[in-house]
């Protein structure tokens, strides 16, 4: 991102590029040949273990779902009694570090002004790139700027009224798309100053083309944002080496379960069970190995679905118990 905008003729770097003195804060750049004063953050703590001991007494209880393999946390907690509730207090500790990049850039750009002696009605843009933190969900990033513009809890519009516009590149998800993938920035708007987003809003999206078009990306808008759906931004998978590995792949190929409600996927787990104990069952009739292959197949594939949708396989095995 600095190498691009040093090649931008309308940007002019400011911090440590203009006299100042020892205790002025300076913004890092003016934006639209002089037209807005820019802050630029980066996210480069990612508060994984932090979100992990906060999950931990809601995954050590008895209502957290039984899941084989990797999970989405987020889903798997969002499947408990008030799971929504917990996910939102979690993410809402873990993520105080917006405020904090909020309030510095606040600082910054007033200062800025100030300073330089700009128009009090220059807009200030806080520019944030995310090229770390991935243990947040995109959504829930761009919730949280929008909280802290909001005012925190308070609702104090004015606490965060240098800030115009918060432009949040996100790199570690992708947009999914018809045609390939697409990198996502969201554009937040301060609600507190709207009289003065006409000032320069046509060149924030300017802007944001051409950055896309010089990473070798296309550009569409929206603002439909609730109708966008994320993927991590993960490298592809090595290809299968296992059976197990073989039938999970191709299962994700062929979700053949997905289109099941919870309650035949219990119904379909409950008998996928029974094949599989059947196998080892003392005195049980003897199958053959290909069916002894084939039960296991359904079984991985049974497992590979809970995974995918986060259900809990505790339904399926108190279904059973309770049938019996």
């Amino acid at each position: 991102m600095i190498q691009f905008l040093d090649t931008q003729s309308h940007v002019r770097p400011l911090d440590g590029h203009v006299d100042q003195p020892p205790n002025v804060k300076m913004a890092d750049y003016l934006f639209f040949n002089g037209r807005a004063v820019t802050e630029l953050k980066t996210l480069e703590i990612d508060p994984k273990e932090k979100i992990f001991s906060l999950a931990k007494p809601a995954m050590d209880s008895e209502d957290f779902p039984l899941i084989y393999g990797k999970y989405d946390l987020e889903a798997a907690i969002k499947t408990m009694p008030g799971g929504e509730a917990i996910m939102s207090k979690i993410f809402a500790n873990a993520t105080r570090m917006v405020e904090g990049v909020c309030r510095q850039a606040r600082d910054q750009i007033k200062s800025t002004k100030d300073h330089l002696k700009l128009d009090p009605e220059t807009p200030g843009i806080l520019l944030v790139l995310n090229e770390t933190v991935e243990s947040i969900p995109v959504s829930q990033l761009v919730d949280r700027f929008s909280y802290w513009l909001e005012g925190g809890s308070a609702k104090q519009l004015s606490r965060f009224s240098q800030i115009d516009f918060v432009v949040l590149i996100q790199t570690t998800y992708r947009v999914k798309a018809q045609q390939g993938q697409m990198v996502p920035a969201f554009i937040i708007y301060n609600e507190c100053n709207a009289h003065r987003h006409h000032l320069v809003e046509k060149d924030i999206h300017a802007f944001l083309e051409s950055w896309a078009r010089s990473q070798g990306h296309h550009y569409e808008t929206t603002g439909n944002v609730q109708g966008l759906k994320f993927e991590a931004d993960v490298p592809t998978p090595p290809p299968p080496q296992t059976r197990q590995e073989y039938v999970e792949h191709h299962y994700r190929l062929n979700r053949y379960l997905q289109k099941l409600t919870d309650e035949e996927l219990i119904q379909h787990g409950c008998k996928v069970i029974d094949q599989v104990t059947s196998i080892v069952l003392i005195g049980a009739p003897r199958i053959s190995e290909a069916t002894e292959m084939l039960y296991m197949a359904h079984f991985t594939e049974l497992l590979e679905e809970c995974r995918l949708r986060s259900f809990d396989l505790k339904r399926v095995t108190s279904r059973m118990r309770a049938q019996r």
